[in-house]
């Protein structure tokens, strides 16, 4: 049951995260929201785990930077980007293709052919998609869905290289490695931003939620999900994000008065029918 409880968490904290940092990169930009957010977390589990400091063996390095720039770096560069662009609603909606993406680079690895099923599943869950995608109503927007698109290839990316260095050293140290990472790479964007956009000025709201977004949906949620992962294996963990975007759209609605339209209900549920429907056996 702990691996699960593990799941429930990250998806109640990672739903919520979208009207969170929706509402803080108005305040903070994009990269430097990302930065702040990882620094903190690193900072946080650095006193957690130096007595269990290992060497990183040569051959782990690269699968140590790729974890970072694709489960930190760019995933949220392309996130906080798209969420300065878009709405919760739409970006969580979209983050649900990402079960449907690692079931077909699942079987794209065994070399097998996705059964009819998935394909069905597939152009389902594009057609919402799309039906999201073509609707600029002011506070979503077509750029903007796109870069989220980008934040799904990221995620999918990081879920099987986490099974590859899973059981190799403790979770909460990886954890902690991956974030001092992402947090460092993230410096130059948020120094261009910086001196593009001029110092961020945040109210005490957008530091409270800088603080949420690092401690809880980053140093706990991360660590939680490393240890999820390999107890339940990645497609079934990341079948488990298919829950995510109903919290995120409820948050949406609820915390930041997004509009609720017939297309948005459409959409969602011809993405949540054709992940349901991939994951037929």
């Amino acid at each position: 049951m702990l691996p699960i409880i593990y799941i429930v968490f990250c998806v109640l904290v990672w739903g919520l995260s979208f009207s969170v940092t929706r509402s803080a990169v108005q305040q903070i930009p994009p990269l430097t929201l990302a930065s702040l957010r990882f620094f903190l977390a690193a900072a946080l589990l650095w006193p957690l785990t130096r007595k269990m400091d290992v060497a990183l063996r040569p051959k782990d390095r690269k699968l140590i930077w790729a974890l970072a720039l694709s489960g930190i770096s760019f995933y949220f560069a392309f996130e906080n980007i798209g969420l300065k662009m878009t709405t919760a609603s739409h970006a969580s909606l979209i983050i649900a293709t990402i079960p449907l993406g690692t079931e077909l680079v699942s079987a794209w690895r065994i070399r097998k052919w996705p059964g009819v099923n998935t394909w069905l599943g597939a152009l389902l869950a594009l057609g919402g998609v799309a039906m999201l995608v073509v609707k600029d109503d002011g506070s979503a927007s077509l750029a903007g869905d796109m870069v989220m698109l980008g934040a799904v290839a990221c995620w999918i990316a990081y879920t099987f290289l986490v099974e590859r260095v899973s059981g190799r050293y403790d979770n909460l140290l990886i954890t902690r490695w991956i974030m001092w990472i992402g947090a460092i790479t993230l410096v130059p964007g948020a120094l261009i931003e910086c001196w593009w956009y001029g110092v961020p000025q945040p109210t005490a709201l957008a530091w409270g939620q800088v603080v949420f977004l690092g401690i809880v949906c980053s140093a706990l949620a991360y660590d939680f999900y490393n240890r999820a992962v390999p107890a339940l294996g990645p497609a079934v963990a990341n079948s488990a994000i298919y829950f995510i975007p109903l919290v995120g759209v409820v948050g949406g609605i609820v915390l930041l008065d997004e509009p609720v339209t017939a297309a948005l209900f459409l959409a969602g549920a011809l993405i949540f029918g054709g992940v349901l429907v991939a994951r037929l056996r």
